[in-house]
């Protein structure tokens, strides 16, 4: 009986202490099932905050690449009216001195038909002297060119320009 009794006291004392198990372990998986359940929480909270982050940095890069493509627009547009200025301005130049030029030429022209009306018979005059009676010095230069022969030296080679200058240091030394 007591062995018995041992035996029950036992069983009973193993049934606890397997309750008492089981007790502790659904303790621990309900705590550790509430960590986790507040860690998933946690986790999906700041997921949400980081896609808000996210959105709105999309928002501010796009609103930046907008400002940026029309003052590049603006940009562009004043560079055409800058270029346009110019062109006009340089158009405007250039009539302007074509007309000062043909103006010049038309007052050149006028001077020029005033004195040959004036002038046209004495210069006609000269030229006559100087086809009757030349000068000692025109005579002189009109034999040295007469004498002067020109030199074919273009296409020589190096060979042919130095028997050319040898023969024309000779002439001179002689």
């Amino acid at each position: 009986m007591i062995t018995e009794t041992n035996e029950s006291a036992e069983l009973i004392l193993i049934s606890l202490f397997a309750s008492a198990c089981q007790d502790i372990h659904r303790k621990r998986m309900e705590k550790d099932l509430l960590e986790l359940q507040t860690l998933i929480d946690v986790h999906f909270e700041q997921r949400k905050k980081e896609e808000q982050e996210l959105i709105g940095l999309k928002d501010r890069i796009e609103s930046r690449r907008a400002e940026r493509a029309e003052q590049q627009r603006v940009r562009a547009e004043k560079e055409r009216d800058r270029q346009t200025r110019i062109a006009e301005e340089r158009q405007r130049k250039e009539d302007e001195e074509a007309k000062k030029r043909a103006d010049d030429e038309a007052k050149k022209k006028k001077v020029l038909s005033n004195m040959g009306a004036h002038f046209g018979g004495f210069l006609a005059k000269v030229e006559q002297r100087r086809g009757k009676k030349q000068t000692a010095r025109e005579i002189k230069k009109k034999t040295l060119a007469e004498r002067r022969k020109p030199l074919a030296i273009e296409d020589l080679r190096e060979d042919g320009l130095r028997l050319i200058h040898n023969h024309l240091t000779n002439q001179q030394l002689l």
